[in-house]
């Protein structure tokens, strides 16, 4: 959709604003609003879990665990 939109905005704004016509104009704030709507309404980030000042030379390593699945057994490799 991101993709989609940011055609669609480039679209508008070149034939709408820059080319003068409505239809585009209309679709350039139509896609810009729902666009604004959608971060305004997305959830923030997540809870913060950990946070460690590193002093200068550490290093950090990020490793994700597989999740449990509803029954209690590992997933499948797919």
């Amino acid at each position: 959709m991101a993709l989609a939109a940011g055609s669609l905005l480039r679209r508008g704004l070149r034939r709408g604003v820059l080319g003068g016509h409505r239809g585009w104009q209309a679709v350039l704030v139509l896609v810009a609003l729902a666009q604004l709507v959608r971060r305004v309404v997305r959830p923030g980030l997540g809870p913060v879990v950990h946070r460690q000042r590193l002093q200068e030379g550490e290093g950090i390593e990020v490793r994700h665990l597989p999740s449990a699945t509803a029954n209690g057994r590992e997933p499948t490799g797919r």
